[in-house]
């Protein structure tokens, strides 16, 4: 059977005072596992499109089945996500599924940022 392209569009909502931060919203991870020649783990490499003040987005293609490990960050490790207690967070995994159409849409929730209030580091 062929390997089907997915279409993986991202959708990721901020804390409120992200904007205040002066800050972009990046994707790090597997990315190199994707199309498109992409750097593996670097915090500042991909940017997402900023939606509105607490919504960023992105689109990927990939092949299905490939797995993929990633985290949010404020394009630095001295700014990626944190959870509600500003404590560490663990990667967020996802495989690529086509299922019925060929999109996948995926929606995460950053809670805090390192070095941003609330937040120290």
């Amino acid at each position: 059977a062929q390997v089907r392209t997915v279409t993986l569009t991202f959708t990721v909502s901020v804390p409120a005072g992200t904007d205040g931060s002066g800050r972009d919203v990046y994707i790090a991870g597997f990315l190199n596992r994707l199309d498109g020649n992409l750097p593996e783990w670097n915090p500042g490499g991909v940017k997402l499109t900023r939606v509105n003040a607490t919504t960023w987005r992105i689109t990927f293609t990939g092949k299905e089945n490939t797995q993929i490990e990633y985290k949010y960050a404020l394009g630095s490790w001295d700014y990626v996500e944190k959870d509600d207690a500003c404590a560490e967070t663990s990667n967020r995994q996802l495989t690529l599924s086509y299922g019925s159409n060929g999109s996948q849409a995926v929606s995460d929730t950053v809670e805090n940022w390192r070095n941003v209030a609330p937040c120290g580091n």
